[in-house]
């Protein structure tokens, strides 16, 4: 017979059994998968931005409603705490902003090397160095120069005569300890795999595979609560829900699902298991018009206006989901205006329009004015979506004697076209989180008078913006250099028992909050 403290011991034991028996279990791993592999993962791809805002860290970014929150800052300089000053020349009357940032203290880079003002001015130089049109070459050149005033103290002074207004995202971080006075393998190496001072850090990089990511204990933001990411990299979409389907992957961010896949997500989301939300971006689908020939004609822009189906691509392509705009600024960008009509199909007004330019049926039903003759090409590529949109537009200028012919490129090269003014038409997606940078993309494009209210309203207090933007963009639509087709929607799946996934208008990738990701308690 057992004893009394034989038999306690043995009740105790095999209670603390069924209890460690019944305690949740919580999940610290999650499965993303992407479409495409980034060359690096500091690049400005969409697959680079998912890795990239898992593995780095900023001075200050943006929070759920874009508001600007400190990381690695002490705080975001502002005018109501000093840390931000407007300066005004008493000669010229020029502004110009300075801030200040402070460097938290525990701040260290995933090695451990305490982060400091050295990094902030390394960044700045290689920023000012990216290939002109990317977005960290038009960030730092906001900036004049950057100034070290303490081994965690910078001053910024931003570009004379500008009052910009995502300042605070201008200056970022690159470890000097490890780039500056590197050799070329040496900065390729980091290229390849980058260390940073972000929630995960990559333990491994399978090229053809997928990327590991180990979280970073000593984040500034406090230990990340899941412990691995792992990255997969897939073909096409099609494979990717196939993956998703067998339970392979968790999470599938934008973009690479287009909407035109909505039928296969809603059948993979119909399930307790996922959940696919749909997010209206501040960015739109943009025909951009070239100004050679019979395109420098503003009745010829006005008729293609009324001869795209814009309404009959959002239903075919996206089930009605996706918005029409009608201004290069779109919602919840609090400068966009409805300058635009409504979207309207109008095919004999478009015919109209072109007859009283002069235009008239010539060879094949293509229009002709004199030696002017109404053929040109589109260019597009980049999605399936966007190809199938770019199809849908050239029936419709068809209908009306327009012959277009799509020329399939990848994105790079059409926006490399566009920015050089070599194109006809080019269909691309336009960011408008900055309003600013969104009105400089038309910049000669429009008139001079676009110009001068340009740069007024980039010297202009924030507060006094809305009526510059607001005229800029009626300027837009009479010049009409752009047509909007549809409003960007993110389209983003994730477990609904993943907590924290939380997709943002502005242009910050789905990982921008990572570290707060947690799968809820699973009890058996």
């Amino acid at each position: 017979m057992l004893s009394r403290v034989a038999l306690a011991l043995a009740v105790l034991a095999s209670a603390l059994s069924a209890g460690c028996a019944q305690a949740p279990q919580v999940r610290r791993d999650v499965v993303i998968g992407l479409v495409g592999e980034p060359l690096t993962a500091l690049g400005e791809d969409p697959s680079a931005r998912i890795v990239r805002g898992a593995i780095t860290e900023s001075l200050v970014r943006r929070d759920r409603d874009g508001a600007f929150v400190p990381r690695l800052a002490v705080a975001v300089p502002t005018l109501a705490n000093g840390g931000l000053r407007v300066e005004e020349d008493a000669r010229t009357l020029v502004v110009q902003l300075t801030a200040t940032f402070e460097i938290r203290g525990d701040a260290r880079w995933q090695d451990g090397v305490p982060v400091s003002a050295a990094d902030v001015l390394l960044a700045h130089a290689e920023d000012r160095a990216a290939p002109p049109g990317t977005e960290r070459r038009w960030m730092a050149d906001r900036i004049e120069r950057i100034e070290a005033l303490g081994a965690r103290l910078v001053r910024v002074v931003y570009r004379a005569g500008e009052r910009w207004e995502q300042y605070a995202l201008g200056p970022h971080v690159l470890p000097a300890h490890l780039l500056a006075g590197a050799t070329a393998d040496a900065r390729a190496a980091y290229a390849h795999e980058p260390m940073h001072a972000g929630p995960f850090a990559i333990a491994a990089w399978v090229r053809g595979f997928g990327v590991t990511l180990a979280a970073f204990r000593d984040y500034v933001g406090g230990a990340p609560r899941l412990g691995r990411i792992e990255i997969r990299f897939f073909r096409d979409p099609g494979s990717l829900a196939d993956a998703l389907l067998r339970g392979d992957v968790d999470v599938v961010p934008s973009p690479s699902f287009d909407l035109d896949m909505i039928a296969t997500l809603e059948r993979l989301t119909d399930r307790e298991r996922l959940l696919a939300q749909y997010t209206p971006a501040m960015s739109v689908e943009m025909l951009r018009i070239g100004r050679r020939g019979v395109l420098a004609d503003a009745s010829v822009r006005r008729a293609m206006l009324l001869a795209l189906d814009r309404g009959g691509v959002v239903d075919a392509l996206f089930g009605g989901r996706a918005l029409v705009p009608r201004s290069y600024l779109t919602a919840p960008q609090p400068a966009a205006r409805e300058v635009l009509p409504a979207a309207r199909l109008d095919r004999e007004g478009a015919s109209a329009l072109l007859a009283s330019a002069g235009f008239s049926r010539g060879a094949l039903g293509v229009l002709e004015r004199g030696p002017e003759r109404m053929a040109m090409t589109l260019l597009a590529g980049g999605s399936p979506a966007r190809i199938e949109a770019g199809q849908r537009l050239v029936g419709d200028l068809s209908v009306i004697g327009v012959a277009v012919t799509l020329v399939e490129q990848a994105p790079e090269a059409v926006e490399a076209a566009v920015a050089a003014g070599d194109f006809d038409l080019a269909l691309l997606p336009e960011a408008g989180d900055d309003p600013q940078r969104a009105s400089e993309r038309y910049r000669g494009w429009v008139d001079p008078w676009f110009d001068l209210l340009l740069s007024a309203a980039a010297r202009s207090p924030e507060g006094d913006r809305a009526a510059a933007y607001t005229e800029l963009q009626r300027l837009w639509a009479e010049a009409l250099p752009g047509i909007p087709i549809y409003q960007t929607l993110r389209v983003d799946v994730a477990p609904r028992a993943l907590n924290g996934v939380q997709p943002v208008p502005h242009g910050d990738p789905l990982t921008w909050n990572i570290a707060d990701w947690s799968f809820a308690p699973e009890v058996n």
